[in-house]
């Protein structure tokens, strides 16, 4: 695997890789990487002739400071597990490589109304800052295909808009979940969970289940509200759960054949978010 810290390195080497007709894939990561973002890499390698990975913690993303501080950089141990996953590439630069000491963000404000609700509503600005390094990242990599996690949907349908107004050429790919044995989403954040909280935290998963496996025009209000009295009260503290259309987020109020159910919620000091695409 080459490492590249500079934007120009990594340009140069990609352009040249480009005359020779590979196809180029990218994986964009803020590090702390586990399985859910290595199926990333592995999705990529199947489709395309090189693949590219970033790791940058990007700061116009977060919403307090403190998150921002802690979050974990164990880069030694992903530089450890891309090679095992035969990445071909990490570029993986400095704060200054990319901002230039110029925070500005770009704006996702006229996007649509469903940059506003849920994640929006709960991380005003946090768009704003996805939208600013994605575009910067697509910018210096020039990828043919990238590829996200669904569990960051609603980022995942920001992604897209920004692909169709300014990179119309790349294809996007929505990946799966991956999923611990007991149901939780694979995420950085868990480590922080403390066994009484990790014991409990795939409640989450089971009132996204529950809802999925009611899913049908006779109970699927019934199960949405079923599923937040059985797993999600105390000591979840519940910021949304809902079930929404698929391109739009507006949550629903009669059944489609396509949806999504949504749910963020804090376990102590953790935020949690997890989502099922619910189909008949």
């Amino acid at each position: 695997m080459i490492l590249f810290q500079k934007s120009k390195d990594l340009q140069a080497f990609i352009e040249k890789k480009k005359t020779e007709n590979l196809q180029i894939g990218f994986v964009p990561t803020m590090g702390a990487l586990h399985q859910g973002h290595l199926s990333l890499i592995r999705a990529a390698k199947q489709d395309c002739d090189l693949v590219v990975c970033s790791i940058f913690v990007n700061p116009t993303q977060f919403n307090q400071i403190s998150d921002l501080e802690n979050y974990p950089r164990p880069i030694e141990n992903d530089i450890k597990l891309l090679i095992e996953a035969q990445c071909d590439v990490l570029f993986h630069p400095d704060v200054n490589e990319l901002y230039g000491g110029n925070f500005a963000k770009d704006s996702s404000e006229d996007y649509g109304r469903f940059v506003h609700v849920l994640e929006g509503e709960s991380r005003p600005g946090h768009f704003d800052g996805v939208v600013t390094i994605v575009n910067k990242l697509f910018s210096i990599c020039k990828p043919h295909q990238v590829y996200f996690g669904q569990k960051d949907y609603q980022q995942c349908l920001v992604v897209k808009t920004l692909i169709a107004r300014e990179f119309p050429a790349i294809q996007f790919h929505l990946c799966p979940i991956e999923r611990e044995a007991d149901g939780l989403a694979m995420s950085s954040r868990n480590i922080r969970l403390n066994s009484q909280e990790r014991n409990i935290a795939n409640h989450l998963y089971k009132a996204l289940e529950l809802v999925q496996n009611n899913w049908n025009k006779e109970h699927w209000q019934d199960a949405l509200t079923h599923a937040k009295e059985m797993y999600l009260g105390a000591p979840f503290k519940l910021e949304y759960f809902c079930v929404c259309d698929q391109e739009s987020l507006e949550e629903l109020t009669d059944f489609k054949a396509e949806a999504v159910v949504l749910a963020a919620a804090t376990l102590g000091n953790t935020r949690l978010i997890d989502n099922l695409l619910l189909r008949i």
